[in-house]
């Protein structure tokens, strides 16, 4: 992933408590490291030297080919030597010729600026005990500005490989860092080992495959697990990580309430999902309110007994409309949509009987009511034709998805062969190529299966089956964000840096 651009606090701007803690850490690390290389001792100057040049290997390892010479040095034992500082002294001057030969016209100043501080160093016949100050506080002054100028570096080029970017490149990128950035934040809310734990206890709490559908779909059974939580009637939401190791855990739903759970039956009632769904869960709650308002019109569709459209011409039946209108009605709803107010129940009764009257049906106020009942009746949960239909909507979609999804995985091949090559990706004596991550969903070219659109039996209507795919489109695309952001939950039920994550503290930048 490229390196994003170092935070600068603007000039006259008031340092946050973490600039202040890092410019602490910071002044407290070069002043160990000047003491330490202040003592005339090899034996004390070599481990502290040897240290500082990991902390550079590690900058310059973007900037240089892996096989340089200075790389090389870098990470080679230092030889055994009277004058630790003075040799430091050659290799630095080494490092800032090798950044001179790749960094910006601009930086050419900067970087002559620190050559040319390096010629006035104390001659060889002054004693060691005079000359060790000058020359340990020559060499950290050196190795810090050669940092902060690796991070410069990084930035110029970062903003130079952007500017050549395309609209889709650079939206592929945007893509792969923000998946970096949500699992990474993800990480820091929750143990690694509890992210596992909430993912393989998901697993087994969601139905068999029996209750939910026939298909192949446990060869991804999160798949099913998804899909099944998003027919059910009670909202989805995301664990949040406790504030305490022990006592109830709180759960936030995708519209920020916070609640707490007991360790028993409300806990398995509850509809909430791992950790890894947090940043995707306000749009599989959008994507239930969907599946449940398709689920609502096919049942009022049925409930008035309409033709399918094919069967009589549109010209002569105004009320073919029925179910565009209560479609509309109800994705204004699921939208949000400020203008279109609260659907109730009657706007919906109302819908059917415009249509029973334009059968030529009566209109008395028994028939309204009982038509109004009905409506009532039929869009509970419970009520049989909402629960079959509900059902056959869930079992189609899990069968369906999961087999895009096995279609999809077994696409994937290699960019190109590499049997017989050298397992040193670059070339000897040459720049490194620049190699950036990209987003292939984002970019375009991931080949596209052009299914045909997905048809379910009481769902015919050429309006419920656009929307019924548009859903699909959408529920893909989590899914995708989601095995791309965690492969290795979805693929092994672990977190595959796990040992890397927990325990581990983030150091500021050197600058």
């Amino acid at each position: 992933m490229m390196a994003r651009p170092h935070d600068q606090r603007p000039d006259g701007g008031v340092p946050s408590l973490e600039d202040r803690v890092t410019d602490i850490v910071q002044r407290a690390f070069w002043d160990e490291a000047l003491e330490t290389l202040s003592n005339p001792e090899p034996s004390v100057q070599l481990p502290r030297l040897k240290r500082l040049y990991g902390d550079l290997h590690i900058a310059l390892q973007q900037l240089l080919p892996a096989d340089h010479m200075v790389l090389l040095t870098l990470s080679s034992p230092l030889s055994p030597t009277s004058s630790p500082l003075r040799s430091a002294i050659t290799h630095v001057r080494e490092i800032l010729i090798a950044l001179r030969e790749r960094c910006a016209p601009a930086r050419d100043a900067q970087i002559n600026g620190l050559l040319h501080s390096l010629d006035d160093i104390p001659p060889a016949s002054i004693t060691a005990s005079a000359s060790t100050p000058v020359l340990a506080e020559l060499v950290v002054d050196t190795i810090r500005n050669i940092l902060h100028l690796t991070d410069i570096m990084k930035d110029d080029l970062s903003e130079f490989v952007l500017g050549a970017m395309g609209e889709t490149q650079l939206r592929g990128l945007v893509r792969t860092q923000a998946r970096a950035r949500e699992r990474e934040v993800i990480l820091q809310l929750w143990p690694a080992s509890r992210i596992q734990d909430e993912w393989r206890n998901w697993l087994i709490r969601s139905p068999p495959p029996s209750t939910v559908a026939l298909g192949g779909e446990e060869r991804v059974p999160w798949v099913r697990c998804l899909v099944w939580a998003l027919g059910s009637t009670t909202p989805v939401s995301c664990i949040t990580p406790s504030t305490a190791n022990s006592g109830p855990a709180t759960r936030t739903d995708a519209t920020g309430d916070t609640t707490s759970e007991s360790d028993n039956a409300v806990s398995m009632a509850s509809n909430y999902l791992p950790p890894c769904f947090l940043f995707i869960c306000p749009t599989l709650l959008y994507l239930q309110n969907y599946l449940q308002a398709l689920v609502i019109t096919a049942s009022l569709r049925s409930l008035v007994r309409l033709p399918l459209p094919g069967n009589i011409s549109a010209s002569s039946n105004p009320h073919l409309d029925f179910t565009h209108r209560v479609w509309v009605l109800l994705k204004a709803e699921v939208d949000g949509t400020p203008e279109s107010g609260d659907t109730k129940l009657i706007n919906l009764a109302d819908e059917v009987i415009r249509v029973r009257q334009s059968y030529g049906g009566t209109s008395d106020k028994e028939e309204e009511q009982r038509l109004r009942a009905a409506v009532d009746r039929t869009l509970h949960p419970t009520d049989p034709v909402f629960a079959l239909l509900r059902r056959r909507l869930i079992t189609s979609v899990v069968n369906h998805v999961a087999d895009s999804y096995g279609k999809v995985n077994a696409q994937v091949a290699p960019e190109r062969m590499q049997s017989g090559r050298p397992a040193t990706p670059e070339r000897s004596g040459k720049k490194p190529r620049l190699m950036v991550i990209m987003d292939e969903g984002a970019s375009g070219e991931k080949s596209s299966l052009h299914e045909a659109p997905l048809k379910i039996k009481g769902f015919e209507d050429p309006v419920l089956i656009e929307a019924l795919n548009g859903a699909l489109t959408k529920l893909k695309e989590c899914m995708e964000w989601l095995h791309e952001q965690w492969p290795d939950l979805t693929e092994q039920d672990i977190i595959a840096d796990v040992q890397h994550t927990e325990g581990s503290i983030g150091i500021p930048g050197w600058t």
